[in-house]
């Protein structure tokens, strides 16, 4: 007897979603954008492909990337077997993205890894919103917002690449422009603290200069991203630049959040 493909590949999730019932209640804020941030790896790398850009390196990503995004899923058991709808499009993103990286440039297998995309960036956010997190409760607003912009620094990524091909959506303009102004004062929320916001300042110096090195790096990246967002074409070595100052920030990111986990 043979199973759908799209079954098979959806066969860790049941499994792992058949396990005790208070393993969802472990997905923390951290799991869900680790997801989000592989979604849009995914995609930026499929993307870099497109545009011919490191190929060997782009390739690996892609295989990299979807194979933790698929693993992932069925580990976490994505918050209870009722979310198979979740998983499916887990498995669409990263089909459609193998398919396109062994060469395979049909617009079915594009139009649904850039259909999917913004789907499951919007759900894994919405997951975020009432996920539990690993600090205390003064410094819960604070590691949000760090878990927020390790998702941004990848979708960043991603939107200036789309902006290269013709893939871009057409609000992608407005939608850059967003996202800048909110990491630009994101950081210096997460910095200096803002009581109105309910965010406390960076809880000690290891904390702090992991920010600031995002900062610095922020402060080479925002202007490409500013070019982009005023509806110029972005340069490809630009484009390149900032998916490598993307992935520092992430790697600045990744420390911070370890950090605050273990104040």
């Amino acid at each position: 007897m043979k199973f759908p493909v799209h079954l098979i590949m959806m066969l860790p999730l049941a499994f792992a979603v058949c396990g005790p019932a208070s393993g969802a209640d472990r997905v923390t804020v951290r799991d869900w954008a680790d997801q989000a941030v592989l979604v849009h790896r995914v995609t930026k790398s499929v993307c870099l492909l497109f545009v011919g850009a490191s190929t060997s390196v782009h390739l690996d990503d892609v295989a990299e990337s979807s194979a933790r995004l698929m693993a992932r899923s069925g580990t976490l058991g994505v918050v209870g077997a009722v979310d198979l709808a979740l998983a499916q499009d887990v498995a669409t993103i990263t089909r459609s993205a193998r398919q396109i990286a062994a060469g395979d440039r049909h617009t079915v297998a594009v139009s649904l890894m850039l259909r999917t995309n913004p789907v499951l960036s919007s759900r894994y956010r919405q997951k975020r919103e009432n996920a539990p997190a690993s600090v205390g409760s003064e410094f819960r607003g604070s590691y949000a917002l760090v878990q927020e912009l390790r998702v941004l620094s990848q979708k960043f990524q991603r939107d200036l690449c789309l902006f290269l091909t013709e893939l871009a959506p057409d609000d992608a303009h407005h939608a850059l422009a967003d996202d800048i102004v909110r990491f630009d004062q994101a950081i210096e929320q997460l910095i200096s603290g803002d009581t109105a916001a309910g965010l406390a300042a960076a809880p000690n110096i290891h904390i702090k200069v992991g920010l600031r090195k995002v900062a610095a790096k922020w402060a080479t990246l925002k202007p490409i991203l500013l070019t982009a967002a005023d509806g110029d074409m972005p340069d490809p070595r630009d484009v390149q630049l900032a998916s490598v100052l993307g992935d520092a920030m992430l790697t600045n990111f990744d420390d911070v959040s370890d950090r605050f986990q273990a104040l």
